[in-house]
């Protein structure tokens, strides 16, 4: 059989022959090897920048433990355990390596549960699971502080209690009104706040209306004290920027002020709630509980927005597998 083909493979053009190969290649290899090779050689200058030491406990007396599956192993000569360049990573003990790339090129693409299960034929649970993994491993890295002018505001999504039992009020269809109009406390807040560099942080603050308290949960370790904080008028801002002693400038946008002394303005971050808003749809509603998450995502993809699409997924990769992450899908159940 595979003859008569290879006879017919002959008479293409080479053209046509180089087409089919490249389509054979990538239903066969979906990553080539060698490029794969070459991220694992990163990941481990990333993780290992330091100095190699065991992930288990840190000691730096490390040597080599041969090789399983062409990876390379090392054993601790303090605790015994051995690991691997990718053990406590989102991708430790995964069954598809080779899926890897692809998988991290959909989430940099913004790609559904469902549509990625189906590209990549793997169990839409797997798809979620690899998610909330590699999206939890990402929002351990942290944010950058914020310095300069830091505008700070904050939006609101529906409060969503997807696979647990509601007690405190009525379950509702997906999509749904809530019972009360308005900011209430079946509202999530979600605190904003952005520098004229470009550097953000998003982050859920609580229910209903936003306390300065809450404020300071948010932004009160990510905001450099020299910092000049815009804002609109509302009182929790105000209270917020009192207890952390920074310079502060309001906008009143009840009187349709938009600008104040030509520089100071939240259209920064107005824009950044409307970009998030949108972006957010496609996912037709997000469980609060993993709210951060999505946050930390869309964030991450902000800020590289003018990198090259190749190096947007090597560098989220990386930057996954940067530092230990001890979340396995049994804990993830647990959330």
């Amino acid at each position: 059989m595979w003859k008569s083909v290879y006879e017919e493979f002959s008479d293409l053009k080479k053209s046509e022959q180089m087409a089919l190969f490249n389509a054979m290649k990538q239903d066969l290899f979906p990553d080539e090897p060698n490029k794969i090779t070459k991220l694992l050689k990163r990941i481990r200058e990333a993780r290992f920048s330091g100095g190699l030491a065991c992930v288990h406990c840190g000691c730096a007396s490390v040597k080599r433990n041969g090789k399983y599956r062409t990876r390379q192993r090392y054993l601790c000569k303090d605790c015994g355990k051995s690991f691997n360049d990718m053990t406590h990573t989102p991708f430790s003990g995964s069954r598809y390596p080779e899926k890897w790339v692809k998988y991290i090129e959909l989430m940099v693409e913004g790609y559904t549960l469902p549509k990625i299960a189906e590209k990549l034929k793997i169990h839409i649970s797997t798809a979620f699971y690899w998610r909330h993994k590699v999206l939890n491993a990402l929002s351990s890295i942290g944010f950058q502080e914020l310095s300069g002018i830091v505008e700070s505001d904050e939006t609101f999504f529906k409060e969503s209690m997807k696979g647990r039992k509601i007690f405190h009020r009525e379950a509702k269809e997906r999509g749904g009104r809530d019972s009360k109009r308005g900011i209430s406390n079946l509202k999530i807040a979600v605190v904003v706040a952005q520098d004229r560099n470009g550097n953000v942080v998003a982050r859920k603050a609580g229910n209903g209306r936003v306390k300065a308290e809450e404020i300071d949960v948010v932004l009160g370790d990510y905001i450099h004290p020299s910092a000049l904080l815009c804002t609109d008028t509302a009182t929790n801002y105000k209270k917020f920027a009192k207890i952390k002693g920074l310079q502060h400038e309001t906008i009143n946008e009840r009187q349709k002020e938009r600008v104040k002394k030509g520089i100071y303005h939240v259209q920064h971050v107005n824009n950044f709630h409307k970009r998030l808003k949108d972006w957010m749809d496609r996912f037709l509603g997000v469980a609060t509980k993993y709210l951060d998450n999505y946050l930390y995502w869309f964030r991450w993809l902000e800020i590289g927005k003018k990198m090259a699409f190749e190096n947007r997924v090597e560098q989220m990769l990386i930057s996954a597998c940067q530092k230990p992450n001890y979340y396995t899908v049994e804990k993830l159940r647990l959330l």
